[in-house]
């Protein structure tokens, strides 16, 4: 995916957990990731060597989220004007499951969405603030990925919508283009959503502290073209990837 700093419009820029229980989730993924945590108004930031990495808040306070609700990780696409892009995820059969508001402090604005399969992603326009300080590096969010049980649907959408180019991936997936560089995956699923994966130097190693936190592996680790995956879920039912990183994987089998 693009680099840090550099996002276009809808590519994949940041993500955020709904966490049933804040505490138990910065526990989590503080083991797993080695996060750090900063407390801001309203929702907390996950920071990696200082960066900004991911966003933590609260589930009764996430947009859109459903009383007992499960809690799940959202995938946030950058937008150059938050307002024009809700509209037009209206106009192209989608629903803006809240309007666009401002993200404290002065960290731009963001909304959220669901595309006509239900799969909610949210809307992010950068002020000062420029998505994740950290990609493509263990322990940060590396790839997007869209699931639907209608692709041809969501390819319309979204291309409508953001512009997306395609082109079939290697794991046969739709792979969606943005100015030319590949940005994300749309697949067929029986459940919509968008699949969150985060980079890692040994999924194996990563699987195993995954259950030793008290989370599930639910597929994998196996092999795949861009790395060894595995799909595990969170103490607090969240649902997320990890996947290998060859470079990460060569520096330690040097």
């Amino acid at each position: 995916m693009p680099k840090a700093g550099r996002y276009h419009e809808g590519v994949p820029c940041w993500v955020e957990l709904g966490a049933v229980n804040l505490g138990r989730a910065r526990r989590f993924y503080g083991g797993l990731f080695d996060w750090e945590f900063v407390d801001l108004p309203g929702w907390t930031v996950a920071t990696l060597r200082g960066a900004q990495v991911a966003g933590l808040i609260a589930r009764t306070a996430s947009p859109g989220a459903l009383p007992g609700a499960a809690q799940s990780w959202t995938t946030y696409l950058a937008v150059a004007d938050a307002e024009r892009t809700a509209e037009a995820v209206r106009e192209a059969g989608g629903r803006v499951l809240r309007e666009p508001y401002e993200v404290p402090p002065e960290q731009g604005w963001a909304a959220l969405a669901a595309d006509p399969a239900g799969a909610v992603f949210g809307l992010r326009q950068g002020l000062l603030w420029q998505g994740a300080g950290l990609v493509d590096e263990p322990a940060a969010f590396s790839w997007s990925e869209q699931h639907s049980p209608a692709p041809d649907t969501a390819r319309a959408f979204y291309r409508r919508v953001f512009g997306y180019e395609y082109g079939r991936g290697s794991d046969g997936a739709t792979l969606f283009r943005v100015d030319g560089q590949p940005a994300g995956g749309i697949a067929r699923h029986p459940e919509a959503g968008w699949s969150v994966h985060f980079g890692t130097a040994d999924t194996d190693l990563a699987v195993e502290r995954v259950r030793e936190l008290g989370g599930t592996v639910l597929a994998g680790p196996q092999p795949t073209p861009f790395g060894r995956r595995a799909v595990v879920r969170d103490d607090g039912g969240a649902e997320f990837t990890l996947v290998g990183l060859p470079s990460a994987e060569r520096t330690l089998a040097a």
